[in-house]
C-alpha cells in the first residue's frame, strides 16, 4: 500500500518554486531519505504532506485517501519537523499529558513508556526550558511517538542529539519500520540517513531528481583504488604503461577507476612491486551516499 503519494506537487514563493511538479510515492514499511541542500524544498514538501501549507497545483494522499480540510487520518500521523516545540512552563510529563488529551488518546500509561523509551525519565519534571537542546528533541521525538503512529514525518530528528542519542534514534526507526510503520525523514547528516533509510529521493531547486533503492545506490556508487608510492611520479608512468588509467588526486594519490583494477587491486601492487615501487598505501574507495549526492546535483547543475 502506498502510504505517501503526491502528484504533480507546486509550491510557489513569489514565482520561485519551491516544489516543482514533484511526485513521489512510499509504500508501507519504507524508511524514505529525502535529500537536498539548504532551500531545495524538503521543509516545504514535508510541511504540505501535514496540511501545514497548502500547494498551488497537485494533490497529496495520504494512506490512499487524498488530503483535505477534512482529512481524519491525523492520529495515524506523527511528525517533528525543524524545532520541536514545546510548552516552556511545563515539565516533559505535563506536555506530554497536554499532547495526550490533544491526541484523544486513552492509554494514560503511554506517557512512561515514551519518557522511558526516549532516555528521558530523569527529566520527567524538569521544565521544557529547562531542557537541554538534546533532551529538547528528544521531547519533540516523544511527542511524534507517543500515539505509535503508523506514518511518522521527521524534518532533522537528530539535531542537537549525542552520539548515544543518535544510535538509539536509529534504532528505533528501525524498530518501527519492521513493526510496519513508514518514515519519511529528511536530515542534512546523510552518513545516518544511510544507515536506516532503504529508498532515497532527491530534491534539487525545487525538483525531484532522482529516487533509488538501496541496491540502485551501491550499483551507481563510484569506485577507484587509491595508491600512494614513494614515487607517484614513476608509479602513474608504470601503471600507464600496463594499461591502467590513472590520474592525480589533489591529496596526491593515483586514483585508478579500471574495473579490473578494483576487481583486483592485488595485480597493481604486484606491478609496481616488479618495477621497484611497491605502495606504502594501496586501498580500494568507494563513494558514500553524502559523496553520490554531491555529485548527482554537481552533474545535474552542469547538463
Amino acid at each position: 500500500m502506498e502510504v505517501i503519494a503526491t502528484q504533480s506537487l507546486c509550491k510557489f514563493f513569489g514565482k520561485v518554486p519551491a516544489t516543482d511538479h514533484i511526485s513521489i510515492h512510499v509504500k508501507q514499511g519504507e524508511i524514505y531519505g529525502f535529500l537536498g541542500l539548504n532551500g531545495a524544498g524538503k521543509t516545504t514538501l514535508i510541511r504540505i504532506l501535514l496540511g501545514m501549507i497548502q500547494p498551488d497545483q497537485g494533490n497529496v494522499y495520504l494512506f490512499g485517501k487524498k488530503l483535505t480540510p477534512k482529512f481524519e487520518g491525523w492520529n495515524d500521523v506523527g511528525y517533528l519537523v525543524e524545532t520541536p516545540f514545546a510548552y516552556p512552563e511545563l515539565s516533559v510529563t505535563e506536555n506530554l499529558k497536554v499532547y495526550h488529551a490533544l491526541r484523544g488518546l486513552n492509554d494514560p500509561a503511554s506517557i512512561g513508556r515514551i519518557i522511558d523509551r526516549l532516555k528521558l525519565t530523569p527529566y520527567a519534571h524538569t521544565t521544557a526550558s529547562a531542557l537541554s537542546l538534546g533532551n529538547q528533541q528528544r521531547l519533540g521525538l516523544a511527542k511524534a511517538l507517543l500515539h505509535r503512529p503508523k506514518l511518522l514525518i521527521l524534518d532533522e530528528p537528530i539535531n542537537g542529539l549525542d552520539p548515544e542519542g543518535i544510535v538509539e534514534v536509529r534504532e528505533l526507526l528501525l524498530e518501527m519500520a519492521e513493526q510496519g510503520a513508514t518514515i519519511f525523514l529528511s536530515s542534512h547528516i546523510l552518513g545516518e540517513i544511510s544507515k536506516v533509510a532503504n529508498r532515497f529521493g532527491i530534491i534539487h531547486r525545487g525538483k525531484l531528481i532522482r529516487e533509488l533503492t538501496v541496491p540502485e545506490l551501491k550499483e551507481q556508487l563510484v569506485k577507484k583504488v587509491l595508491i600512494q608510492t614513494r614515487d607517484n611520479r614513476k608509479a602513474l608512468a608504470c601503471l600507464a604503461d600496463g594499461g591502467y588509467t590513472t590520474t592525480l588526486s589533489p591529496e596526491n594519490e593515483i586514483a585508478v577507476g579500471d574495473p579490473a583494477a578494483i576487481a583486483h587491486p592485488e595485480k597493481l601492487s604486484a606491478l609496481l612491486a616488479a618495477a621497484g615501487m611497491p605502495p606504502i598505501k594501496i586501498v580500494v574507495e568507494t563513494e558514500d551516499l553524502e559523496m553520490y549526492f554531491l555529485r548527482t546535483i554537481k552533474n545535474h547543475d552542469n547538463t
